[in-house]
C-alpha cells in the first residue's frame, strides 16, 4: 500500500516517497489528520477525476447514494468532532468494508437469517445509512429506520418486525429502553449492537435490565469504514488487522504500550486503493487489551474507548493552574440521576454548563441540585475546581451532523455569570 501510494499519489510521492524508497519504519512516517486530508484531498486520491467540491457537490445533490463518476461510494463525516471530512470507496474497497463488517456480525451470531435490523443516520451522505443499506439487501423484511423518525413510528415498526438484533447508537437504547420499560414498546432482542457513539457501563446494564440482552459494540469510522466488534464476551473490541494498521499513540506520536491510554489512534488502511489513509490520526482516546480474549479470536482487540479528545474539558485546578477532566468521568452522576433522559456538556469560561433534558412530572430543580453536587464532588476528586456549574433544562437533545449523533460536548449557551 505505500509503494501504490507513492506510485499513484502526488501527495505521498512528495511526503513520504524517500521514506518508502529506503524501507523506513512506519513510526517515521508522518501523520495525517482529517484537516489535511480535507486541504489535499486532490492530491491525496490516487484517481485525477476525484476533485474534493466535486465530492462536495454530490453529497449535497439530490442522490447522494448515487456513484460518483459511475463507480465510487462518497460519504462525510463530522457530527461529532465538528470538523467535516469526506471519503470516497472504490467498488473493491466498498465490498471489503461490507465483508469486514458481515464477518464481525457473524462472531455474534448474526447471519442472513437472524431478525436484525438498525436504527442509525437519516442521511445517505453518512456511512452507517450505507452499511444499514447493503445489509437490509440480504434481509428484505426488515424495515428501514432512522433515529430522527418519530418514535411512535420506531415503536410501531419494531413490534411488527420483532428484532433478534438491533444496531443503533448507545444515546438511542435509552429511547428505546424508555419506550419498553413504558409498555409501548414489546419486543425481545438477544442483543444489542451499538457504534458511533461512546459506549458507557450504564447503557450495557440498562439493556440487560430491561431486555436481558448482551451489548456488543462495533467500530466503524467513516473515513477507512468497520474496523473493530466485540465478541459476545463483550470485553473488548477485536480489531480487522488484516486490513488495517493500527497504533495507539501518546500527544506526541510515541507509541504507548498495552493497556495504557493512549491520546489518540492511528489507522493505515490496507483495502482502499482510491484514498488510501497512512497513519490518519483518529482523537479516540484508546487502550488497547494486555491479554487475549477467551473467545479465542486470534486478532488483538481495544480494551477500551474512553471517548474522544474534543469531549476532553479544561477547569482551573486547586492550589493554581488548570486540569483536563474527559466529559466521561462526568456521565456517573448524570446517568445515576434519577429522572434525568439525555444530558450534554459545554465548557464555559468559569466552570460547566449542564444541559438536561428530564422526564415529566419529576422534581427538577431538587433533581438539577443534586446534579451539581455530585458532579463537583467527582472534579474535587481530580483537583478541579470550577467557579459554577449551571444545570440547565433543555426540552430535548437534539442530534447534528450527517450522522444524526448525540455530541456529549459542544459549545455553551451560558454567557452570563448572573444566569440561573
Amino acid at each position: 500500500m505505500l509503494r501504490h501510494a507513492v506510485d499513484s499519489s502526488p501527495h505521498y510521492r512528495d511526503t513520504i516517497g524517500a521514506l518508502v524508497a529506503r524501507g523506513a519504519p512506519l513510526a517515521e512516517f508522518p501523520t495525517l489528520t482529517k484537516r489535511a486530508l480535507m486541504e489535499n484531498f486532490d492530491r491525496i486520491v490516487t484517481d485525477a477525476r476525484l476533485r474534493r467540491r466535486q465530492v462536495e457537490r454530490h453529497l449535497d445533490g439530490d442522490n447522494p447514494a448515487s456513484l460518483l463518476l459511475d463507480e465510487y461510494r462518497v460519504m462525510a463525516t463530522g457530527g461529532t468532532t465538528g470538523e467535516r471530512g469526506i471519503t470516497a470507496f472504490d467498488g473493491a474497497a466498498w465490498l471489503a468494508a461490507i465483508a469486514n463488517m458481515v464477518r464481525f456480525q457473524k462472531i455474534v451470531g448474526i447471519d442472513e437469517t437472524t431478525r436484525s435490523m438498525a436504527v442509525f443516520a437519516s442521511s445517505p451522505v453518512h456511512i452507517s445509512y450505507r452499511i444499514g443499506a447493503e445489509l437490509r439487501a440480504i434481509r428484505p423484511a426488515a424495515p428501514g429506520l432512522n433515529v430522527l423518525m418519530p418514535t411512535e413510528t420506531i415503536t410501531q415498526a419494531l413490534n411488527i418486525y420483532q428484532p433478534e438484533v438491533i444496531s443503533t447508537y448507545p444515546s438511542f437504547v435509552r429511547i428505546l429502553a424508555e419506550e419498553q420499560q413504558a409498555g409501548r414498546l414489546r419486543i425481545k432482542p438477544r442483543l444489542i449492537r451499538t457504534s458511533a457513539e461512546t459506549l458507557t457501563q450504564d447503557v450495557r446494564e440498562l439493556a440487560a435490565a430491561t431486555w436481558q440482552a448482551t451489548v456488543a459494540n462495533s467500530y466503524v469510522c467513516t473515513e477507512a469504514g468497520p474496523m473493530g466488534h466485540e465478541c459476545l464476551y463483550a470485553d473488548g473490541l477485536h480489531l480487522a488487522e488484516d486490513a488495517f494498521v493500527f497504533e495507539v499513540v501518546d500527544a506526541d506520536h510515541r507509541p504507548v504500550r498495552n493497556g495504557t491510554e493512549g491520546a489518540k489512534l492511528l489507522v493505515t488502511t490496507l483495502t482502499n486503493r482510491t484514498l488510501p489513509l497512512l497513519r490518519y490520526e483518529i482523537s479516540d482516546v484508546v487502550t488497547m487489551a494486555t491479554e487475549p480474549c477467551p473467545c479465542g479470536l486470534p486478532v488483538w482487540r481495544i480494551a477500551s474507548i474512553a471517548g474522544r479528545r474534543e469531549e476532553m474539558l479544561r477547569f482551573a485546578k486547586r492550589g493554581g493552574g488548570t486540569v483536563d477532566v474527559h466529559a466521561h468521568r462526568l456521565r456517573s452522576p448524570l446517568t445515576s440521576a434519577e429522572g434525568v433522559r439525555q444530558f450534554q456538556f459545554a465548557p464555559l469560561p468559569d466552570g460547566l454548563e449542564i444541559k438536561v433534558s428530564f422526564f415529566r412530572g419529576v422534581d427538577v430543580e431538587a433533581i438539577s441540585r443534586k446534579i451539581e453536587l455530585t458532579v463537583r464532588v467527582a472534579l474535587e476528586a481530580v483537583h478541579a475546581q470550577p467557579s459554577r456549574i449551571l444545570v440547565k433544562e433543555v426540552d430535548a437533545i437534539e442530534r447534528s451532523g450527517s450522522g444524526a449523533k448525540e455530541r456529549l460536548v459542544v459549545v455553551a449557551s451560558a454567557q452570563h455569570p448572573a444566569e440561573k
